[in-house]
């Protein structure tokens, strides 16, 4: 058998915004990009976590649903089934915490793009969906140290196109329907990266696990530039074949030095829903 990866979504089975046909396209379209950049024997077993909040743009929900997720990527890891877990979503909810829990590696999206961003330019841009998800995506550049390989003046952007609105509400579409991305979404994707490019951009990195689309598009320039576009989840999840090889052949795992040091025993995660933790009277002894 080849690599096994453990691909944790943020969302549950089923989604409150799109309907059952719409939701299953964008998971067979992820499935799809998966499929385009691994090798045949890699094993790719997708997770959906029990209980959502849904609108994950906003950390204090995003907080909410990291317990999910992280929750699952412990199983995972403690079941020895996988040689590494990764987390889709263009925010990198939880991602910090999981690798303090387990010894597996565990990859991140949009890290894994910004990261190979660096070794393709000098500057990057980054591309989300959504205003809210800006703060977010700028902790993590933070917090990466790579706001120095990043554009200085707004690193994180959107599409502007008046009708961008109306595109994010039939997103599935985006997984199903290549004239539909090459005729609206496109065109909107290149008038902000252009814009990124005349601040310094020499690539345009994704931030959003909806814009896997594009892999399926065939897109991965900038069109009349020599700019790419680094579509991370179809880099993270090869980053995550990656580092699952170095796992299996050479150990390679995170560090537990300081960071990611874990001092969180199944006996003492146990005991997290005691009596005692969620307010009681701290037991003493006589």
């Amino acid at each position: 058998m080849g690599t096994r990866i453990f691909a944790q979504s943020i969302y549950t089975e089923a989604h409150p915004t799109w309907s059952e046909e719409g939701y299953r396209a964008i998971n067979d379209g992820i499935r799809a990009v998966y499929a385009t950049v691994l090798r045949p024997d890699t094993v790719v077993d997708f997770n959906f976590v029990p209980r959502s909040t849904w609108l994950t743009s906003h950390a204090y929900l995003e907080m909410i649903n990291n317990i999910e997720i992280v929750k699952g990527v412990i199983e995972a890891a403690e079941s020895g089934d996988y040689d590494v877990a990764f987390i889709r979503c263009g925010n990198d909810p939880g991602v910090r915490e999981a690798r303090e829990m387990v010894s597996i590696p565990v990859v991140a999206t949009s890290e894994s793009g910004m990261l190979l961003g660096c070794q393709l330019g000098s500057r990057f841009a980054c591309m989300g969906v959504d205003d809210k998800s800006g703060p977010l995506v700028l902790r993590n550049l933070r917090q990466y140290g790579l706001e120095s390989r990043a554009i200085a003046h707004r690193p994180y952007r959107i599409p502007t196109d008046e009708h961008w609105g109306e595109y994010l509400t039939v997103s599935p579409k985006w997984f199903t329907d290549r004239d539909f991305m090459w005729d609206k979404v496109i065109p909107a994707f290149e008038q902000a990266a252009k814009e990124c490019i005349a601040d310094g951009a020499e690539v345009i990195v994704t931030a959003c696990a909806l814009y896997a689309s594009l892999t399926l598009a065939g897109y991965s320039r900038v069109t009349g530039t020599e700019v790419p576009v680094v579509e991370s989840v179809a880099v993270g999840i090869k980053n995550a074949e990656m580092q699952g090889d170095l796992y299996r052949s050479l150990g390679l795992t995170t560090s537990k030095h300081l960071t990611y040091q874990n001092l969180t025993t199944p006996e003492v995660r146990e005991g997290l829903t005691a009596p005692w933790f969620a307010g009681a009277p701290t037991p003493t002894t006589a």
